[in-house]
């Protein structure tokens, strides 16, 4: 009976992933069939701050949490305003112009945005991503302009932290805003509300959290594979594991005294997660490479073994080096150290009494180290790019300050075991 049902959850995520892969290219392909003169026109308003900040402007210097990656989000505006006349070119191959050969992005939307001539600017594909953020951007950008989005940005994120602040008291989870807090600190808010490269997985783990807190679930298997395939369609490859540290965190929360939470559980469902992610993107390479005619499974394939190798610009990399290059890139700045400090030490000493080494803690230390395991399995990606991956480490901030936490729950009667 068992492996009856083990079988038909399988069955079940592939058809969800192949069904969601089918639509995900309709998508897009609706998308590219909107007029970009008027897409154009909106992201013109307010697209010259790119070219005045650089490609990569940090606000606070020194602080990774403070950069803007402009470059990648003039390359998402000019995938979004590229006249493609063929919405399954469009789809399948995501066309930008590139004025001149290794100039930045930002120069190039500049040098369109400006009715400079194309004639000899390349057309450069990039066909392994989804970019399933240009089903969003291109009807957004057909009403609001540049400036419009990051105002909008900022309003809908607060908009849902206050959601996830009300559902913390709403499950009688208060508690847990003390370590809530300094994740978000740590994710620096003001950064992401400015930016379309940081946005997805804000939204997608935030938005699960809420989903999470609202709905009483026992085996959310169905919904992790979901997630997973909703941040491999809308992502860039920025700081995807938080769609499914931060949920897994507060569906064992809201669970203890509830449910037997196992460190099988956690493993199963990142298992899950991890067949929606990967199973997406397997979908996309080999729908992209049916229709296109061209190799892009091999491309893809080329680039994982690229990405999480331990070579960067001809040199070698270890990958404890990289997880210590993202701990001393993210934390080692007195801020932080004084909030970590002064939160970990109230909280310990507050609950060290209802402290226990059980199933629980055990699995919120599982979710913790996931960010370590993820900086180690994709070493030259996460060495090149802290100021995309850095922000797994939320997952492992608020993963530990919420074990000290869970003691109090934990006496209560367990009804159920989750296998």
């Amino acid at each position: 009976m068992k492996n009856s049902s083990v079988l038909k959850k399988i069955i079940a995520s592939l058809l969800l992933i192949v069904m969601s892969g089918a639509i995900g290219q309709l998508l897009l392909m609706a998308a590219y069939r909107l007029p970009t003169s008027r897409i154009a026109s909106n992201i013109s308003v307010g697209g010259d701050i790119l070219l005045l900040q650089g490609a990569e402007y940090n606000y606070a210097e020194d602080y990774t949490e403070s950069i803007l990656d402009n470059e990648t989000d003039a390359v998402i505006l000019s995938e979004a305003l590229f006249p493609e006349e063929s919405p399954i070119n469009g789809a399948v191959m995501v066309p930008r112009y590139v004025f001149h050969e290794g100039e930045t992005q930002v120069l190039s939307l500049k040098a369109f945005l400006n009715k400079d001539d194309i004639s000899g600017a390349h057309i450069v594909n990039y066909p392994r991503y989804w970019h399933g953020y240009l089903a969003v951007l291109k009807p957004l950008f057909c009403v609001f302009d540049y400036s419009d989005f990051k105002i909008i940005n900022q309003a809908v994120q607060l908009i849902l932290i206050c959601v996830l602040f009300f559902l913390f008291i709403k499950r009688n989870l208060e508690k847990y805003i003390f370590a809530f807090i300094p994740m978000l600190i740590i994710w620096n808010p003001a950064t992401i509300g400015v930016s379309l490269q940081y946005a997805a997985c804000f939204y997608v783990s935030i938005i699960g959290s809420i989903i999470v807190l609202h709905k009483d679930w026992q085996d959310p298997w169905m919904f992790f594979v979901g997630l997973g395939i909703i941040i491999s369609y809308l992502d860039f490859l920025t700081y995807p594991l938080v769609t499914l540290g931060i949920p897994l965190i507060f569906w064992v929360i809201k669970n203890v005294g509830k449910l037997k939470i196992q460190v099988s559980s956690v493993l199963k469902y990142g298992l899950y997660w991890s067949t929606g992610y990967v199973g997406m993107w397997g979908v996309k390479w080999i729908l992209g490479t049916l229709i296109s005619r061209e190799n892009i499974l091999f491309d893809a394939l080329f680039n994982i073994e690229s990405r999480t190798s331990t070579m960067v610009d001809g040199e070698t990399i270890t990958r404890i080096g990289t997880v210590i290059r993202l701990i001393d890139s993210t934390f080692f700045k007195w801020p932080y150290l004084i909030m970590f400090l002064c939160v970990t030490i109230y909280l310990f000493a507050k609950y060290y009494k209802t402290l226990r080494i059980n199933s629980v803690t055990i699995a919120l230390f599982c979710i913790a180290i996931m960010p370590i395991v993820w900086f180690i399995f994709t070493a030259n990606h996460s060495y090149i790019h802290p100021r995309l991956v850095y922000r797994n480490w939320g997952i492992t901030i608020f993963a530990f300050l919420s074990i000290p936490l869970v003691g109090s729950g934990i006496e209560t009667k367990t009804s159920e075991k989750v296998e």
